[in-house]
């Protein structure tokens, strides 16, 4: 049985949830759990003897959630576009699993569990004992692709009315996610931003605004080239969300004259950075450094110092643009990479003729394993002996590596946009690492992987939970810094709600019964203030 026990700490009054237990005949006493502060429990009068604690429920974080999803009309929504078979619940148990996301993210097999341990049952008048796991699997197998659009179309105009979008710049990208198994359809082996080449995966192509606020997203083969999806993202922007001409900002592995053709045809102006080949470094090894202006830009996440002069290429509009922060750790990586060729080469040199090293074909090959390890064959000329036992000799070529210096740090942005300037330019293209933010919680806070589903349709299903979750820290973030938070993230604001518990009481051996929230701290009135969040005498 467990009991209520009062302490009194530095003038404020702390209650505890305490259990007896027996150990070697003896009965002991243990802390269950912190229920946190309260003034109003035993205010007129001593806190009963028998007073215990029924349940303590998360609160805080969950009714934040819960607001925010039903201010953008999320269950009302889904409800709407799954009506023929979802059943009128569909949007309430989509809501439980995007919140879960959010905040404690398990298997649907594992969700009963944790929505019992929450104010959902009451909030959404869903029982906890109606809720099983195949429920959540049911209500996926309801959102289709065609489901999924309407709702991201439906959810985009709620938004823009509600909180704005700007949609005068679009950022798009593409990233992977692995499967540990082999049965998913869309699983196919390709280019992992994971690291892992080993695991079929499958490929995402997302578009956010400025502020993190996702529009709309594809799932694709693990096998699709990133240059293949621009013109079909581009194409919906226009047909389905109605974008007139936003600023499409897209990196060097989209960029081809097709995709840049086909921006240009919908009325689209574009960003993006061009792959270094020959004719781009020549343009900047040709460029006198002091002909570059100095300018800060100013990203999501930094403020940087950039240099950049603009150009005309065939019509086309170039910035040149130089980072001297990173062409110093560029400069500091090549001379790294050589010291480490060199100190290898110089072991072959003297191994010549001995092991594996007996035969000119044998020095050849362990030679050029090196240089192509370390990306070193540009600056490094190793010579060996035409007659006579196998020797090797290499010297640095100095020309090459100044050329490459004068690279360093250096890259080029080409765009149709006339009406910013270079600095705008950069600065909308360096805002780019929005996406790699989105990317990152997609995976590490909602934790997109490991998938435990494998169907194509639970798959997909799977990506927009996690994407719907997203939204909402996006648009926690966006309300926090209009509030002058800019240095507090959703996350750390949701752990500081999750402070606080619903608590219910019974006294009187069970006839009476009391609820209560544990007492606000000022930083959670603050957030609760910030956030609007209701119902607060649930």
């Amino acid at each position: 049985m467990t009991y209520l026990v009062k302490k009194q700490i530095k003038g404020q009054t702390y209650y505890y949830e305490y259990e007896s237990y027996r150990l070697k005949g003896t009965v002991k006493h243990r802390c269950v759990r912190y229920l946190g502060r309260s003034k109003n429990l035993g205010k007129t009068s001593p806190v009963p003897t028998d007073i215990t604690v029924k349940n303590s429920l998360e609160y805080g974080s969950v009714v934040a959630l819960y607001t925010l999803a039903e201010r953008i009309g999320l269950s009302e929504i889904i409800y709407r576009a799954t009506m023929k078979g979802g059943g009128e619940h569909i949007g309430k148990l989509v809501e439980v699993m995007v919140i879960n996301r959010c905040l404690e993210p398990v298997s649907r097999n594992k969700l009963p569990g944790w929505y019992e341990k929450t104010v959902l049952p009451f909030l959404l008048d869903i029982p906890s004992d109606k809720v099983h796991p195949q429920i959540f699997y049911n209500a996926m197998n309801y959102l289709t692709d065609e489901a999924i659009l309407r709702i991201q179309k439906e959810l985009y105009r709620n938004i823009t009315r509600i909180y704005g979008v700007d949609t005068s710049t679009i950022f798009y990208d593409l990233t992977s996610t692995y499967f540990e198994g082999t049965h998913c359809p869309l699983g196919e082996f390709g280019h992992s931003t994971d690291h892992r080449p080993d695991k079929l995966q499958i490929n995402i192509g997302m578009g956010v605004d400025r502020d993190c606020i996702p529009i709309t997203h594809d799932v694709f083969t693990g096998s699709v080239r990133d240059v293949t999806t621009v013109e079909g993202f581009a194409e919906k922007l226009k047909s389905e969300f109605n974008l007139e001409s936003p600023v499409v900002v897209i990196d060097r592995g989209m960029l081809s004259r097709k995709n840049l053709d086909g921006l240009l045809n919908l009325q689209y102006h574009y960003i993006a950075a061009r792959k270094m080949g020959p004719r781009e470094r020549l343009i900047i090894q040709e460029t006198p450094e002091e002909e570059f202006m100095k300018a800060m830009v100013t990203t999501y996440s930094e403020e940087r110092e950039v240099f950049l002069v603009e150009k005309m290429v065939d019509g086309k509009r170039w910035i040149l643009c130089w980072n001297k922060k990173k062409a110093e750790d560029d400069k500091m990586f090549r001379e790294r990479m050589i010291v480490r060729s060199l100190q290898d080469l110089e072991k072959i040199r003297k191994g010549c003729g001995k092991r594996n090293l007996k035969t000119k074909e044998q020095v050849y090959h362990a030679t050029q394993k090196v240089i192509e390890r370390d990306g070193t064959k540009r600056y490094i000329t190793p010579e060996i002996n035409k007659r006579g036992a196998p020797r090797l000799n290499f010297k640095l070529n100095d020309i090459e590596i100044e050329k490459e210096h004068r690279l360093d740090g250096k890259y080029i942005l080409e765009t149709s946009e006339h009406k910013l300037n270079g600095i705008e330019i950069i600065q909308a293209y360096h805002t780019r690492d929005v996406i790699e933010k989105f990317f990152q919680m997609l995976k590490d806070i909602v934790e997109l992987r490991p998938s435990y589903v494998y169907t194509e349709q639970h798959v997909k299903a799977h990506v927009f939970l996690c994407v719907l979750a997203v939204l909402l820290l996006s648009l926690l973030r966006k309300i926090l810094r209009k509030a002058g938070k800019d240095t507090m993230t959703s996350v750390k604001a949701l752990d500081i709600l999750d402070g606080i518990k619903r608590v219910e009481f019974s006294l009187n051996e069970g006839k009476n019964f009391i609820i209560k929230t544990t007492t606000f701290t000022d930083t959670q009135r603050e957030l609760i203030s910030i956030l609007n969040v209701a119902p607060l005498g649930l």
